[in-house]
């Protein structure tokens, strides 16, 4: 049976196996069932801080979130709201720790100032137990290891500096931090340790084979639409070739064309038998440089929305358009309305933007989405669309409508 409550506001989950697996802790340190029972309650209120902090930061950026107490500690989720950029990823992220060193320092405080409890009293194993949850485990839980805060934080820098076509690096620096955590408990022989880094590796393994994947068609990607770009000594050799056509436009139609000059006969040479050549392959100009051929484009994953964030991070928003709004038409959400405005702004299509924000569709897109399709209208001299994406926004201002909730939902586990 999962027990339901509020804190803050915040809708909190506790599971079953929550409980147990605190109580199965316990028990591995403590003789009684007092103790035990101290150290139920100094588990459950550090994990709930921690989550706290998490929830609290979700909703500085405008989302609703919930809590949930499951078997491997907490996790606090988003219920909707806006696009998150990478950066309120990482404070996300940070909001857990902190929230639990903060609670830590705050008992440390207490404990200086009130010398609280004799040694070996209950409430001296609750001050220890607060201190070992709030700071050991806070510093545990910064290590670069998804699906740690700490490997969240560094999947938010990574991210921030390089984009997606780094994804298989975070998860390649996670293996690499449970492969060191394996080694150290078996040199301080900590099976606990063992089984958790044994953990963390086996589900990073997954991530890293698929980021590796998407990175294999990143590379073909940027290197189809590089051969399809022209290059500089293309471009010096078409303006020789215009210059050289408007000269002879500029010359007098008057003028008495030159007279040719009597060349010598050709000596006569000896004949050589025909020798079979293979075709040569079609010179491209520079005009049909701009264009991908549909030969040079590599085969892609039949997932539209990978492939549409795959080719707008590499620059190429036109042919990312089809994919993202097939996407978004399957599960409006406010990440897939995101990606696909990113793509049509770039593009320039905005009679399709505005058609968007005339539809139904449209209260599927995040207030960050319309503001920032109200900048961008701004910038291109579109004033009617980015009267309509602030009218839109100023309406949800008023009325104050429930997120949409969407099934890719960012959360942070604690």
């Amino acid at each position: 049976m999962v027990l339901r409550f509020r804190v803050a506001g915040f809708p909190v989950q506790v599971h079953p196996l929550f409980l147990l697996m605190t109580l199965v802790t316990g028990t591995t340190g403590w003789s009684s069932p007092a103790r035990i029972a101290v150290w139920f309650c100094v588990v459950f209120v550090s994990v709930l801080v921690h989550e706290l902090g998490h929830a609290l930061m979700f909703r500085r950026y405008g989302h609703a979130a919930s809590i949930s107490l499951h078997g491997l500690g907490g996790t606090a989720r988003s219920e909707g709201g806006g696009h998150l950029t990478h950066r309120q990823e990482l404070w996300i992220a940070l909001a857990g720790p902190l929230a639990g060193f903060l609670l830590g320092g705050l008992v440390l405080a207490l404990d200086r100032t009130l010398h609280i409890g004799q040694a070996g009293s209950l409430a001296r194993s609750a001050v220890w137990g607060l201190l070992w949850a709030n700071f050991g485990w806070g510093v545990f839980n910064l290590l670069p290891v998804l699906p740690l805060d700490g490997g969240h934080v560094m999947a938010a820098v990574i991210r921030e500096r390089g984009g997606r076509r780094y994804e298989w690096l975070v998860h390649a620096i996670s293996l690499g931090t449970a492969a060191c955590g394996l080694v150290l408990s078996i040199i301080w022989k900590e099976t606990w340790l063992g089984m958790f880094a044994l953990v963390l590796g086996v589900i990073n393994v997954n991530g890293f084979m698929k980021a590796w994947v998407e990175r294999k068609y990143t590379l073909r990607i940027r290197s189809a639409s590089q051969r399809a770009r022209p290059t500089q000594q293309d471009g010096e050799q078409a303006s020789a070739q215009v210059e050289q056509f408007l000269a002879g436009l500029r010359q007098s139609p008057s003028a008495p064309p030159p007279e040719p000059r009597a060349a010598p006969p050709p000596e006569p040479r000896p004949e050589k038998p025909p020798v079979s050549r293979a075709p040569r392959p079609e010179r491209r100009t520079p005009l049909n440089r701009h264009f991908l051929q549909e030969e040079d484009f590599p085969e892609l994953p039949p997932d539209p929305q990978f492939v549409g964030e795959l080719l707008l991070s590499n620059g190429l928003p036109e042919l990312a358009i089809q994919p993202l709004r097939a996407t978004f038409n399957e599960a409006p959400t406010p990440h897939t309305g995101h990606v696909l405005v990113a793509a049509l702004l770039q593009s320039q299509r905005y009679e399709d933007l505005t058609r968007l924000l005339s539809s139904p569709s449209q209260q599927h897109l995040g207030n960050e989405t319309l503001a920032l399709i109200a900048s961008h209208a701004d910038a291109s001299n579109q004033p009617a669309l980015a009267s309509r994406a602030r009218e839109l926004r100023e309406g949800r201002a008023r009325s104050e409508p429930l997120p949409a909730r969407g099934p890719h939902d960012s959360e942070k586990p604690g």
